[in-house]
């Protein structure tokens, strides 16, 4: 029983990011992540956000996916991508593209939607932790909006041998003529299961105007 155990606090401090932009999924698994968000205004507006991603190693080098998204009944989008390597074996730091393509809504008002990510990521690992730091950088073209959308997001996350293990995720967007948009998500991942994660983050969002969140994500690995 102790051996169990022991290998099983060791496999999870060696595995993957679970929100892997630079890292393809092994052959025959997968993950999945939904979350929602509420947040509140400056003005005492609220408003939510829903999320699914999905994905799954097709092969050795080609993960296959999925990106859903719905805010309020304004925007959303669906999304389906494919993301390759662009280093090879246990290389690090690691890099990837992923493309990603399918449509987008301004209520209810469908039009064509592209994305292109080059992820850049790099593992480490300490006597009492491992984790992981990664940067993706994203072309975006929405057809319904005059100009694309540049993006670079970061996620700094850590894998401990406790129940509890910290993530911090900062996003940036700016197109031509607007301002910086930014979002900053300090959270708690939780382990509820083998294979199974509760993600609790407090959400300062900067965009138009600015906002207070809180996010709450069910990851799942398989």
């Amino acid at each position: 029983m102790r051996i169990w155990i022991l290998s099983g606090l060791f496999s999870l401090l060696l595995a993957p990011p679970a929100l892997a932009g630079a890292w393809l999924r092994q052959t025959g698994q997968g993950f999945v992540a939904a979350s929602a968000t509420l947040r509140q205004t400056e003005d005492g507006t609220l408003r939510h956000e829903l999320g699914y991603f999905g994905e799954y190693g097709w092969s050795p080098r080609l993960t296959l996916g999925v990106d859903l998204n719905q805010n309020d009944q304004q925007t959303g989008h669906a999304l389906l991508f494919a993301r390759i390597p662009l280093t090879t074996g246990e290389t690090r730091p690691r890099l990837a593209l992923t493309v990603a393509g399918g449509g987008s809504h301004q209520r209810g008002y469908w039009s064509p939607m592209s994305r292109a990510t080059l992820s850049f990521g790099h593992d480490f690992t300490t006597a009492r932790a491992s984790g992981w730091i990664s940067l993706d950088a994203s072309y975006e073209y929405r057809a319904s909006l005059p100009d694309p959308i540049w993006k670079l997001d970061a996620t700094f996350g850590l894998n401990t041998r406790s129940a509890l293990s910290p993530m911090l995720q900062i996003e940036t967007s700016r197109s031509v003529g607007a301002p910086l948009s930014y979002a900053i998500t300090p959270s708690l991942r939780y382990r509820t299961a083998p294979g199974q994660e509760l993600v609790v983050g407090l959400e300062h969002k900067q965009a138009n105007r600015q906002s207070l969140g809180l996010k709450i994500s069910l990851w799942h690995r398989f």
